[in-house]
């Protein structure tokens, strides 16, 4: 478990997700706060002001950000702290960066001479001192927030014991695999109701096509032996530290059998008190 006063600082190139690391902390039972001028670190991580270990956001928009007085500020605190001070740098590759800055349409942080690529490498530049210092650095190019909580719990211990976050989300092979997936599972070995009369226009939470894929010869083992899966692998999830584990379920149109499967395993989990979660993407178009 993290230390209660321990102090986390994040920080690192404008548009790499400092904010989302924030809010994932944050969930995580950190005190958070973001974007805290430099000179007052000390003072709200003073050890009478915080129960819980604290995660601190900064971003070199501040208008009082300055690199040498972080670097000073950081050494006093180590140096005063019975507690490690631990500096998590984001980085992220050039044209993830200005594809993110195009696309939300935000300025860069940093003058550029109207040239965006030239504002992320001197912002680098600028804040190369701080992830030569890191205790961990995190490339964020395509990761999904679900794979940046995975790789953050595998760098930082966490500091609640809530037990796991289950998603369980039906899809169509034929629409691509969904992001953040942690394993998928392909449902198309089960009869296809779309060629049954009557079942066609129907999907996988109607009674009629549940009765129909209850009687499929393949569908009791299949069950069984995915249940026996999930009772071993989510305990040990949750002993690893792991908040979240994301299932798909797969057929051709994501209508009938991925979503009764999906089904049939979110009633089970709940009958377990699992904190359990569906979603059938494709229903939802």
């Amino acid at each position: 478990m993290v230390d209660t006063h321990e102090l986390i600082l994040v920080i690192g190139q404008s548009g790499a997700g400092r904010t989302t690391v924030i809010h994932i902390l944050d969930d995580q039972g950190f005190d958070t706060l973001d974007n805290v001028p430099v000179h007052l670190i000390p003072r709200v991580a003073s050890t009478d002001l915080v129960d819980k270990p604290l995660a601190i956001g900064l971003d070199i928009r501040s208008k009082s950000f300055s690199l040498q007085n972080l670097m000073k500020e950081i050494n006093n605190w180590k140096a005063l702290s019975k507690s490690r001070v631990v500096i998590l740098f984001l980085e992220c590759n050039l044209e993830i960066l200005i594809k993110r800055f195009t696309l939300s349409r935000r300025p860069h942080p940093v003058p550029g001479e109207n040239n965006l690529e030239i504002s992320i490498k001197r912002e680098l530049k600028l804040i190369a001192p701080l992830r030569e210092k890191a205790d961990f650095v995190l490339d964020t190019s395509n990761t999904s927030p679900n794979e940046l909580r995975l790789k953050l719990g595998s760098i930082l211990p966490l500091a609640n014991k809530r037990s796991i976050q289950i998603m369980l989300q039906s899809f169509s092979f034929r629409s691509g695999f969904p992001t953040g997936l942690d394993m998928v599972f392909d449902c198309r070995f089960l009869k296809n109701p779309n060629w049954v009369s009557g079942l066609k226009d129907l999907n996988g939470t109607d009674d009629e096509v549940k009765g129909y894929l209850h009687k499929d010869k393949s569908w009791a083992s299949f069950k069984k032996n995915i249940l026996q899966m999930l009772s071993t692998i989510i305990p040990a999830f949750e002993r690893e530290g792991k908040s979240y584990l994301s299932i798909g379920f797969g057929c051709t149109g994501g209508q009938h059998r991925s979503v009764f499967v999906a089904e049939q395993l979110y009633k089970h989990l709940s009958d377990k008190k699992q904190d359990v979660r569906i979603l059938h993407t494709m229903l939802q178009k």
